[in-house]
């Protein structure tokens, strides 16, 4: 099976981590996000960094089915297929920066339905475009491995995160569902569901990382990297027999 990673949402924080250690490793990668400058700049970073290492990179909105689809056919055919994919895009704080959410945290009852069809267009529907684009391809090398990110929320809840959580709460169950379909053709699917983590969403040192970490029983927020090694765990490490696990890296059992 060919070694080649494919990580959605990496030019910042998780998924950016995921990539610059399956860099270290050797993996060659396929790196798709819609930030074109940090995606360019993480892409070159790479290359300069691992001569003679295979990264391709690709601008793209997961909302898109189709552009997802087309994105991921070129880098398969770049790098020969791929052993892995990890579903990672998604958040708050993007659509945020991008002006299509006024805050990242809202009362429900504040909120509106386009704020809804955002977050889960973002979080939901770019996980499915992007399993229902990865599956043919992983079946094509004989099986592979397939990674959805979720949250913690989705576990259990966040007060001004209602739709965010449902729409991770969602992917949990995506991801339990799609693994027994996939078990016997030889795709394993897992998922993590990350805590408060020191990326855009909580920046170390701002009020809101401070009062995330107040929950979490370890009293801190995660790095990006101990969340991007559970994603490369499951990715390359993990054994065969293990799918449809959904792992919690939330620093204990959040309040």
């Amino acid at each position: 099976m060919n070694d080649a990673l494919l990580i959605t949402g990496c030019a910042h924080g998780i998924g950016r981590a995921a990539a610059v250690m399956a860099a270290a490793r050797g993996v060659p990668l396929a790196l798709l996000d819609l930030d074109g400058a940090a995606l360019e700049a993480l892409g070159d970073g790479l290359r300069a960094a691992h001569p003679g290492l295979r990264v391709v990179t690709a601008v793209v909105d997961v909302t898109q089915a189709e552009a997802v689809a087309a994105a991921m056919r070129r880098a398969a055919s770049a790098l020969g297929g791929f052993r892995a994919v990890i579903a990672n895009a998604g958040g708050v704080s993007s659509l945020v920066v991008a002006g299509m959410l006024p805050g990242a945290f809202s009362p429900f009852t504040d909120s509106r339905p386009e704020e809804w069809r955002r977050i889960i267009d973002l979080n939901l529907f770019g996980v499915l475009n992007t399993a229902h684009a990865a599956v043919p391809m992983l079946l094509e090398v004989g099986g592979g491995r397939l990674v959805l990110v979720a949250s913690v929320a989705g576990l259990v809840g966040a007060p001004g995160l209602g739709v965010y959580a449902a729409s991770k709460g969602a992917v949990i169950a995506f991801g339990k569902s799609l693994a027994k379909e996939l078990a016997p053709r030889g795709i394993s699917v897992n998922t993590v569901a990350p805590g408060g983590v020191a990326t855009r969403a909580f920046p170390p040192g701002s009020p809101g990382a401070a009062k995330r970490a107040e929950r979490i029983p370890m009293g801190r927020l995660a790095a990006p990297e101990e969340v991007a090694n559970t994603l490369l765990y499951f990715a390359l490490d993990a054994p065969d027999y293990v799918t449809g696990e959904v792992l919690s890296v939330s620093g204990g059992p959040p309040a």
